[in-house]
């Protein structure tokens, strides 16, 4: 399994967050791949889905095999601490039907009903700008509406508006924000 740079910086910062000596995310993916791929044969990659300040965020694997993707599986995990958004792994293999087993025996061995694990409801690959960098650069051009006089509640409303207007996703209404002239006010268009 290949790690871009993109996500291996992606990573780092997650093990940074982490507050925890000795946490190494890029290691843990790679074993969780190797595992996964000696479970199931044709694995491709896989995503982390979570929410970091409200956001969703995704960190994927899945580079240059999304075209591949004929099943995935999706294993709700626990939030790391009460009251914070679901998160989940989702597994991308090539191979129709090559998580049934393992949702099964992922149910049993967790006590769970079968239909908490997810099957080719993600046959999707995530989008690369789905990831910390994005959240980044959302939480800027929210930190830039701030700055010109709406409060965080407008401010991340008026990101959102404009992604609709321009019928384009709140990470490509960032992108605009930052880059573009300084018509960011409560009274620009």
């Amino acid at each position: 399994m290949e790690i871009t740079a993109a996500l291996a910086a992606d990573l780092a910062a997650l093990s940074e967050a982490l507050d925890e000596p000795g946490a190494d995310l890029t290691r843990t993916l790679r074993q969780l791949a190797a595992d996964a791929k000696l479970a199931v044969g044709s694995f491709l990659g896989l995503a982390i889905r979570a929410a970091a300040s409200g956001e969703p965020i995704q960190l994927s694997t899945l580079d240059g095999a999304s075209a591949q993707v004929r099943t995935s599986l999706m294993i709700p995990l626990p939030p790391a601490v009460d009251g914070a958004a679901a998160i989940g792994l989702i597994l991308y293999a090539g191979t129709r039907g090559a998580f049934t087993d393992l949702a099964a025996d992922l149910a049993w061995l967790s006590g769970r009903d079968l239909t908490d694990f997810a099957v080719d409801q993600h046959l999707t690959a995530p989008a690369e700008h789905d990831g910390l960098a994005a959240l980044s650069l959302i939480n800027q051009a929210i930190g830039v509406l701030i700055a010109h006089g709406h409060t965080p509640e407008q401010a991340g409303r008026e990101l959102g508006d404009r992604a609709a207007r321009a019928g384009v996703d709140r990470h490509v209404a960032a992108t605009q924000i930052l880059a573009g002239p300084d018509d960011a006010g409560p009274n620009a268009p």
